[in-house]
């Protein structure tokens, strides 16, 4: 990676394929890893349910 050009608000850098690729995979599973993360704590604090009432409740969707 090399830096072309710095300003106070933007950074101008040169990368290969490979690695703006491996950067945008990288990027693509920290979104998802957050998503997991939020999904985990919602099902902590989720009240507990029947198998009826979670079926209605997914038939509610």
């Amino acid at each position: 990676m090399c830096v072309l050009e710095r300003t106070n608000r933007s950074i101008t850098v040169r990368l290969t394929h490979a690695r703006w690729n491996r950067l945008m995979e990288l990027e693509e599973a920290y979104r998802v890893a957050r998503a997991v993360v939020r999904a985990k704590r919602e099902c902590e604090t989720a009240r507990s349910m029947s198998v009826g009432e979670a079926f209605s409740f997914v038939d509610g969707l």
